[in-house]
């Protein structure tokens, strides 16, 4: 949550510098036009147009940055108290507890502790006291020890009694034993018992104790639980650890979709894709639950998980596009529209829905570059191609050039009978001209172009990073990159000086810097130096689903192997938030190999780093 906050913190203030250079060329040029030396008026609308669009934008990053701000007073409060407020007068108890706890199915007895774990149970009333500490050794026997005072007393019958007393009350109000307990209800009650312990979960806050011990260390931490936490506990319970029935994906994805954290909820929603083969009607409710998201970058990285997925049924077409007309970075619908053409075979009725959201866009750049982008994969189909054409001609006319380029290619690829050959000469030309261009949008026209014919040439190879890094505009950067990757794979040199170039996008344009990035794996395996430079990029991101889905990526990518294993639990720590780090160490658990012990020594440090007891625990039992 912190990151985003930062992430759009920085968008924000680079807005507002931005908006106030256009300021100062508009008043430039309205003063050079007051003393006689003319300006083309193409110049003036095209300024007043970047205007328009730079507000757009900031109004769009303004209203993100309000619900992130809401978001995180709601996440800090109440973490100022250190004692355990207690849900009721009748719950003073204080509780410690680490490891997997197995509960009876009623509630009243612990069964099973895993390896090396514990439960410590201390209650005061009226001047007494009394305490349980029950541990678990290396194979899970478990030991009891029972105090009343100061007096040790016999577990059995007195202590047993006594905590079969209070362990339901103290389960309803933490999250001990939550596996168990879950795992009881669906077996006997189905979802039906999930929800009914959901609405009963309490509405006030409470703290649950956990402890991480090491051979050095002994550290106590606190996380809050109650009503929020304890729900998200639960469905990621469900969802991680039970195998759902059929008839439960759609009650299951109603609950998920009232999970305030974006970050627990797209991981479930995520999750469920993965492992589920959804119908259309259970599809079309995670499509739902996809739209309850805050923020434009969890949402873009579920709909691109979703879009092998995707179906030419209506209710699919209209959710999905649903989505993306309520998103409101230009960028982010982009790249997802640009990955589902990859993706999914789609029908006329599908993109004539795609090129309706393209004409939505409020940014003409980025509208622009789409129309580019798409021009390989159109259909054959005269319906399609008129709503093409109608998108393009609604395109301001200051997007003089940039439709003009966009014409260009409709015809050359109308026209191609074969791909070109390259000529260096004549590219290196090409691009030592660009360099004498101050548009953007005409050095941009050449880099594409260039792309059509980029040869992995060292001289080639510096001319043509020499050109894009002149780029100042960071929407046409990211586009030129993505055009020069989707028409080349890159030699090693290439490689290196694109993800150089790249750190220009990551501090004000992580969107970009991720597309880009997640089209780099595409590309693997990279150079120790490509590598270096590519998780270099990611140690700068603070956007947590960002780089979630970048490890995603990498994690899945046919180069994976110990080394890059390695470099990805080190670039967890990037992450935050407990759910999308555990995700990702989940993910990785097949690749790491007990027998490599720096290896699975750092992948377990990494898991027992979590704040959350829960996604430690599911973490670490994925390499038993």
């Amino acid at each position: 949550m912190t990151t985003t906050f930062t992430y759009n913190l920085k968008r924000l203030t680079a807005f507002v510098a931005i908006m106030a250079v256009v300021s100062v060329s508009g008043a430039y040029a309205d003063n050079k036009d007051s003393k006689g030396d003319k300006q083309p008026k193409n110049e003036h609308v095209m300024l007043a147009e970047l205007r328009t669009e730079l507000g757009k934008e900031y109004a769009e990053a303004m209203a993100e940055f309000k619900k992130e701000m809401t978001e995180l007073k709601n996440a800090y409060r109440g973490y100022d108290r250190i004692e355990i407020p207690s849900v009721s007068s009748d719950f003073p108890f204080d509780l410690k507890y680490e490891g997997i706890i197995d509960l009876s199915s009623d509630n009243k007895m612990i069964t099973g502790i895993s390896a090396n774990g514990f439960v410590e149970i201390n209650k005061t009333a009226f001047g007494n006291n009394r305490r349980l500490f029950i541990h678990a050794d290396d194979r899970g026997t478990m030991t009891y020890e029972y105090y009343v005072g100061k007096t040790e007393t016999a577990f059995n019958p007195e202590g047993k009694k006594w905590l079969g007393e209070i362990l339901p009350d103290i389960v309803k109000n933490s999250n001990m034993g939550v596996e168990s307990r879950v795992r009881h209800l669906y077996q006997a009650k189905g979802m039906s018992g999930i929800v009914d312990v959901l609405e009963d979960l309490p509405s006030s806050g409470s703290y649950t104790y956990t402890s991480e011990w090491s051979v050095f260390t002994i550290r106590t931490s606190s996380s809050k639980s109650g009503s929020s936490a304890s729900r998200n506990t639960f469905l990621k319970t469900l969802v991680f650890d039970n195998q759902l029935k059929n008839e439960d994906i759609i009650p299951v994805i109603q609950e998920i979709e009232k999970v305030r954290s974006n970050s627990t909820k797209g991981t479930l929603l995520r999750y469920i894709l993965e492992n589920y083969k959804l119908n259309t009607q259970q599809l079309a409710a995670l499509l739902d639950a996809t739209s309850t998201h805050d923020y434009n970058t969890e949402r873009g990285s579920t709909l691109r998980m979703f879009n092998k997925f995707y179906t030419n049924d209506f209710a699919i077409r209209k959710g999905y596009f649903d989505i993306i007309d309520e998103m409101e970075i230009n960028s982010e619908k982009g790249n997802v529209l640009k990955h589902l053409v990859r993706s999914a075979k789609l029908s006329e009725d599908s993109w004539i829905s795609l090129l309706q959201a393209i004409d939505d866009f409020s940014s003409e750049r980025e509208k622009g570059a789409l129309l580019l982008y798409l021009i390989p994969y159109l259909p054959d189909s005269d319906e399609v191609m008129h709503v093409y054409r109608n998108v393009l001609d609604d395109m301001s006319d200051s997007y003089y050039i940039l439709k003009g380029e966009i014409t260009t290619a409709l015809l050359d690829a109308t026209l191609e009978q074969g791909k070109q050959k390259s000529d260096k000469n004549s590219l290196l030309n090409y691009l030592k001209t660009a360099n004498g261009i101050s548009s953007n949008s005409q050095r941009g026209l050449i880099l594409r172009k260039a792309n059509r014919l980029f040869i992995n040439d060292e001289e080639v190879v510096d001319a043509y990073f020499e050109t894009l890094s002149g780029l100042d505009s960071e929407m046409e950067m990211y586009n030129v990159m993505l055009d020069l990757l989707a028409k080349n794979k890159l030699e090693e040199p290439a490689m290196y000086r694109l993800l150089r170039t790249l750190e220009y996008l990551v501090d004000d344009f992580q969107h970009g810097a991720g597309a880009v990035m997640r089209e780099v794996v595409g590309q693997f395996p990279l150079s120790d130096n490509g590598y270096n430079q590519f998780f270099r990029i990611i140690g700068r991101m603070d956007q947590n689903s960002t780089i979630e889905e970048l490890l995603r990526y990498v994690i899945d990518s046919p180069a994976m192997n110990d080394e890059l294993a390695a470099k990805v639990i080190e670039s967890t720590q990037q992450i935050d938030v407990d759910v999308e780090r555990a995700a990702v160490l989940v993910r990785l658990s097949p690749y790491i190999n007990n027998k490599n012990s720096s290896t699975a020594y750092i992948f377990k440090s990494m898991a027992k780093d979590l704040e959350s007891e829960y996604e430690k625990n599911r973490v670490l039992k994925t390499l038993n």
